[in-house]
């Protein structure tokens, strides 16, 4: 995937944040905390909650974020190795006789290495017990004007494997998620834009 670079304007919000008498608008400097490169791999088995599919002129895919409700439906996954319909029924496909595409919405557990899903094993979404999220530490959401906040919505767009962002009624911290953390890409956030300006969920986990 992609990185989108911190923009001039989030680089300022994050000399302000730092206390840098530097002016609106200057370029980062050495002390301006780097984003995370890539995807962090796994160090144990991972779990998500998306959307099978494969096309039938490619590998099977796993859409852990947005999907286009079209006949099929369209969407950008991470590889996912060992998949098998056989033993995963698709939930729908075009019509046979034609070059037929397959999906389903599963949970999925496997081995993530940044970059491929090699699943170990997968449930039918509505068969599916979620555990519950674990409750986020408790932060207090800095207090910062429109422009800035905007400055951290435009930034975040640097997190490798980003899925959404949100700020509900444009009120509180920015929600993240992407597609794994496992810790690192929370604490680029937390340098780059302030403790409490961002809250990373890790889809796989």
């Amino acid at each position: 995937m992609r990185l989108v670079p911190v923009t001039a304007l989030a680089a300022a919000l994050l000399l302000t944040a730092c206390g840098s008498t530097t002016g609106p608008g200057a370029a980062p400097t050495a002390s301006t905390p780097s984003p995370v490169l890539a995807v962090p791999p796994a160090d144990g088995p991972v779990t998500g909650v998306g959307t099978v599919l494969q096309p039938p002129d490619g590998p099977a895919a796993f859409c852990l974020g947005p999907v286009a409700e079209s006949f099929p439906p369209q969407c950008e996954g991470i590889p996912l190795s060992g998949w098998d319909w056989e033993s995963n029924p698709p939930d729908a496909q075009t019509d046979t006789g034609a070059p037929v595409t397959q999906w389903g919405t599963y949970a999925v557990t496997g081995d993530f290495d940044g970059l491929t899903l090699t699943m170990t094993d997968a449930v039918p979404l509505a068969l599916y017990d979620t555990v519950a999220e674990p409750t986020p530490t408790l932060v207090a959401t800095p207090p910062l004007d429109h422009g800035q906040w905007e400055a951290v919505v435009q930034g975040v767009q640097a997190a490798p494997g980003l899925l959404t962002i949100d700020r509900p009624e444009d009120t509180g911290p920015v929600h993240v998620t992407v597609v794994h953390d496992d810790g690192s890409v929370q604490a680029w956030a937390d340098a780059a834009f302030g403790q409490g300006a961002v809250v990373v969920t890790s889809a796989l986990r």
